[in-house]
């Protein structure tokens, strides 16, 4: 079965319709704050952390233009592995500590270790810590320095707030939501609707979408604003949602439904990925 795996960051601002693709956002120098690195992305924003003696893996955040959430990756050196059955992630010394999941994602020469379920007030309360804790129940499997990652983060919000922009996105008119819109049918599509060639030609990929929802919770219109690299996994991901996608719709500071734009993020994986 292909999965489609889904995930969503929400937005406010009115919306031209069409589905057309734009052209890629022009490349940045990546901020270096010692020891942290700041990487702005076509698809996110991540601060990085480079290995170091007895911790042989990058530490990575990423963040979602437009979103609150926070995800974490470790990226091994050729050769070495990052600790694979990390089921808490806490901030010292004064917390807070999150329960997370765990995913592997094989590349070619190394496996990255994807963490999840990290609070929205993540990235707030790192700000606030001298180190991350990365553990197995009670077991420390790794330590992470914070040092200097007050002024990486100052850049990692300037990264989402500057792409977030790009995509057409209002963070200010999301931040005044008091609920923003959610799909109550994962947009519609499902594993049949992975493109033909696409699995012919073994293409996998993830697009995001800037999506017009309306009131009522429908579907208006549908742009694409970073490519999966796929002109026929773009086109199934904006044609479906337009024509199947059901949702809840965003509510504004009077608990009233109004009309928002939104931006989905849909991963197109073949078996066994």
């Amino acid at each position: 079965m292909i999965r489609l795996v889904l995930a969503a960051v929400f937005m406010a601002a009115p919306l031209a319709a069409g589905a057309q693709a734009p052209s890629p956002a022009p490349a940045r120098a990546a901020p270096v704050f010692r020891p942290w690195q700041v990487d702005w992305g076509q698809y996110y924003c991540s601060m990085i952390r480079k290995p170091e003696a007895g911790r042989p893996f990058a530490t990575a955040f990423i963040t979602s233009p437009g979103g609150t959430g926070t995800s974490l990756a470790l990226v091994p050196e050729a050769g070495q592995q990052a600790p694979g059955d990390v089921d808490t992630v806490v901030l010292m010394p004064a917390g807070p500590s999150a329960t997370v999941t765990h995913r592997n994602d094989p590349r070619e020469r190394i496996t990255l270790r994807r963490i999840y379920g990290l609070p929205q007030d993540f990235r707030a309360a790192l700000a606030r810590s001298t180190e991350m804790q990365l553990r197995n129940g009670t077991e420390v499997r790794a330590r992470i320095p914070l040092d200097g990652v007050g002024a990486a983060l100052g850049a990692l919000s300037q990264c989402s707030s500057a792409v977030a922009q790009e995509w057409g996105l209002d963070v200010a008119a999301l931040a005044a939501l008091s609920r923003r819109p959610s799909t109550t049918n994962t947009y519609g599509i499902t594993p049949d609707d992975y493109p033909a060639r696409a699995l012919r030609e073994a293409t996998q990929g993830h697009v995001i979408m800037r999506i017009a929802v309306s009131p009522e919770g429908r579907a208006t219109a549908c742009v694409i604003v970073a490519t999966s690299g796929s002109p026929e996994i773009d086109g199934v991901a904006c044609r479906i949602a337009l024509a199947r996608g059901q949702f809840l719709p965003a509510l504004n500071a009077a608990g009233q439904p109004v009309a928002v734009q939104d931006a989905f993020t849909i991963f197109f994986r073949l078996p066994d990925y």
